[in-house]
Order: C-alpha cells, then structure tokens, then sequence
C-alpha cells in the first residue's frame, strides 16, 4: 500500500513540475513577443504600422499579452479596433469580456463603441450579460442592436428574458396611421409639431432594427423560430423549467 501511494504522488509530483515548467515557457514566450511588439512599436509610421503590430502580438494568448493590448483600447479607428478584434479571440475568458464592454462603456466615439460591443460579444463570455442588456437602451440604434446580437452570441437561457421584454417594449411602439394619426391617440404629434416629428422617427427607427435583431437572437440561442411575440412567449412558458444553454 505503502509503495502504491508513494508511487501516485511520484506520479502527481511529475505532472505538476511539468506543468509549471510549460508556464513558465509561455511566460518566457510571452516577454520575448511583447518585447519584439515593442521593438515595432518604435519603427511604426503611422496607425496602420501600429494595427499590424498588434495584430501580430495578438497571435499569442497570454494574459501578459492581453494586459500590453488594453492600453490601445483608449485609441480610435484602426488601432483600437485591432486591439479590440485580438482581445476577443480570447474565449469565455473573463477578463477579455470584462475589459471589452468596459471599454464600449467608456468610449465617446460610436464607431468604436458599436466594435467593443461586437468583439465582448465575441468572447462568449456570459459573466457580461447584464451590462449587455443595459445597452439596449442606448441613445444610438447600432449600438444597442449590437447589444442584442453579442447577446445571442452568449447562447444562454438568462438572455432569453431580457430579450422577449425588449421585444414587448418595440411593439408598444405604434406605427403611424395614413391620416397622420398615430395608435398611441396623439393626433398630429409626428405630422405637425418637428421635435414631435424626431421622437416618433427615432422610436420607429429603434423598432425597426431592433425587432428583427432580437427574432433573430432567440432563434440562435432556442433554435426555434417564432412568428411573433406571443408565439414566443407561449413557448417560453412552457419550456422555461426545462430550457438548458445551447452547447
């Protein structure tokens, strides 16, 4: 017994070494590209020099790696988004995620906020779910419709209920009436009246992009296709005991 124990931890002890020392290879990997990535950093002309340069360190994951990309996340156009895109490729990785919806959160350029929402989305990591859906409120239409796809993109079931009350809230929405009345009952108010007139198409805008981005949502994470907000609620009832996330 004695020597069948020794031997299991003989067997442990080897596995950890070994292990350790693959950790600490890649951690010398690690240095040896961020120091190169440095070194182009130096000779770089321009944005386009510096996106190349990242992309290339972005070719090894390695938390040191990820750490050298975030400070390019502060930047604009090609460089930022070159950062972002790399950050993404770091799957269900909570840090990636994390970093990348923060950085959509802190960013005043809408370009660059609608790419950061895209590539958290991309990282598949769940743990960002709730600031997702917070984004589905925000004042530009891209911006939260990107909120709706990176969602589907998570494939988990605790997407599925923010997404039939963002679905619920569109159709509240009314179209307007050939007589230039609208369903709410508010008369001329988008025919007569000009900041009437904005509200209204902004509302409209916001319906008609974000009511087929969520249809199309909830059929990548259920699988099914619904006709309409009821039929999807209907299945919702009766499967939400039992729905597991999609592998």
């Amino acid at each position: 017994m004695w020597a069948k124990t020794s031997a299991i931890w003989l067997i442990l002890a080897a596995a950890a070494f070994a292990q350790n020392e693959d950790e600490k290879k890649k951690d010398e990997e690690a240095k040896a590209k961020i120091a190169e990535f440095k070194k182009e950093l130096k000779g770089a002309k321009g944005d386009k020099d510096v996106a190349r340069a990242i992309e290339g360190l972005g070719e090894f994951q390695h938390p040191k790696v990820l750490t050298e990309m975030k400070p390019f996340l502060q930047r604009v156009g090609d460089v930022g988004a070159a950062a972002a895109e790399q950050i993404s490729k770091y799957k269900k990785d909570k840090d990636a995620g994390e970093t990348l919806i923060g950085a959509a959160s802190a960013s005043k350029d809408k370009d660059m906020v609608v790419k950061f929402i895209r590539y958290a989305g991309d990282t598949e990591y769940k743990g960002i779910l709730s600031k997702l859906t917070s984004l589905f409120r925000h004042k530009e239409v891209d911006a939260a419709k990107e909120a709706v796809d990176s969602c589907a993109k998570l494939r988990t079931r605790d997407a599925i209920d923010p997404l039939l009350n963002l679905w619920k809230e569109m159709e509240g929405i009314k179209e307007e009436t050939k007589s230039g009345k609208n369903d709410t009952g508010l008369g001329g108010l988008s025919g007569g009246l000009g900041v009437g007139a904005s509200m209204q198409d902004e509302q409209l805008k916001r319906k008609r992009e974000l009511t087929p981005a969520v249809e199309t949502a909830l059929k990548k994470i259920t699988g099914e296709e619904f006709k309409d907000l009821r039929a999807a609620n209907d299945w919702w009832r009766k499967n939400k005991a039992t729905f597991k996330d999609p592998e």
